[in-house]
């Protein structure tokens, strides 16, 4: 019983490898973005522009002289924008380790990704090309009586844009989506090596799915639950519904493979709690070396591409408008620009002009008083002869 009760204190302790790893990385993302005074009050700043509703790049000229006055340079300013505008937490820097042990899980996740990329070109041709998802999308909005709309997004003009950090925050879906394949597979009475290729089978078929609807989605396209009073941004759906469904079903069957271990109802090779853990590293860092393949690869190549043909269809099925949702104090607006086509077809150039007169321009107005002459002020009109007229 003490061996058994060791031997789970071992396998908790080794579960828990990737969060000791990730607090000094934690510590260091903090330093390097920033935390002193002058940093905070810059972040305090970038926040209210997007709390407001209002795009980085129509405030790009305020936040760039608040940034010279305090100092910050150009790269901290675009980290602490990147860092609001898509933070990173803790269960992103339990992923860095792979590139750590990437000799011992690289060639897995290789492997792994070279059967994965044939199945994202083909799910993009399904899904993107022969248009199955926004036939999808329809069919959804038909059932759920919603609407499609655009809202202006808000990262618009970042400086110095980092995508790693992008890259980076995009990849505990993919990771622990593989985990979670793995451990739902593992309760099958399946065979050793028939468990981990459908596991494989499994973990490829998810996530070139998810992979393109993220792509597709990643724009202006938000859907209008009118009956409800709310609006849910396209690109965040998934997330919105993976991210519970995988975080909680990790933690129960983690918890519950535990548990059949020490009371001995686990019949599979794993049933010792230390192999089990060590196991389960192996995957998670699987999967993460693959998450950053698929980054690297297909969202620094294709993404753009996916994203712009799906567009063109929603906007051609529907003719969404694109909107500016505002807040001032407590006041919330929500202003038709122009519609999305106009938008898209435009790049998006054109809103984020911004009307503010400042000091240079001021300088660069001609004036109309001659060389040497002072500048006097202007004389009070005589009232009287506008009462005699």
């Amino acid at each position: 019983m003490a061996e058994d009760f060791t031997s789970l204190l071992i396998a908790v302790g080794i579960l828990l490898i990737p969060v000791i790893l990730a607090l000094p990385l934690r510590f260091w993302w903090t330093y390097r973005v920033g935390n002193e005074p002058e940093h905070v009050r810059y972040r305090r700043w970038v926040r209210q522009v997007l709390d407001a509703g209002e795009p980085l790049a129509t405030r790009r000229q305020e936040l760039d002289h608040l940034a010279r006055g305090l100092p910050i340079d150009a790269s901290r300013q675009g980290r602490i924008e990147m860092d609001v505008l898509h933070p990173l937490k803790l269960p992103h820097f339990m992923l860095l380790p792979v590139l750590i042990l990437s000799p011992l899980v690289g060639l897995i996740g290789a492997i792994i990704f070279v059967l994965l990329f044939p199945l994202i070109l083909a799910a993009e041709w399904l899904l993107i090309d022969r248009g199955i998802l926004a036939k999808v999308v329809n069919i959804v909005m038909r059932f759920m009586h919603w609407g499609i709309i655009g809202i202006h997004r808000l990262d618009k003009g970042v400086r110095d844009e980092d995508a790693m950090v992008e890259h980076m925050h995009r990849l505990p879906t993919t990771a622990f989506l593989g985990l979670f394949c793995y451990l739902i597979v593992s309760y099958m009475p399946l065979p050793t090596w028939v468990g981990i290729s459908f596991t494989v089978l499994l973990f490829l078929i998810l996530t070139s799915i998810i992979v393109i609807v993220k792509a597709a989605s990643h724009g202006e396209l938000v859907f209008a639950d009118t009956s409800q009073r709310r609006m849910q941004p396209m690109e965040r759906l998934v997330d919105d519904i993976l991210a519970p469904v995988v975080g909680l079903g990790l933690l129960f069957l983690l918890s519950r493979q535990l548990f059949l271990t020490q009371i001995g109802s686990s019949s599979s090779i794993f049933s010792d709690p230390i192999w089990f853990a060590g196991i389960v590293l192996i995957v998670l860092y699987s999967a993460a070396a693959v998450a950053i393949m698929v980054e690297i690869s297909f969202f620094g190549l294709r993404s753009e591409r996916v994203r712009m043909v799906f567009q063109n269809q929603m906007v051609e099925s529907h003719n969404p408008v694109l909107y500016a949702f505002t807040r001032e104090h407590d006041r919330m607006e929500l202003n038709p620009l122009r519609s999305l086509k106009d938008h898209l077809e435009s790049n998006g150039e054109g809103l984020e002009k911004s009307d503010t007169f400042d000091f240079e321009d001021m300088l660069r107005t001609p004036s109309t008083l001659q060389e040497g002459e002072d500048a006097t002020p202007p004389q009070k009109p005589d009232l009287k002869k506008f009462e005699t007229a």
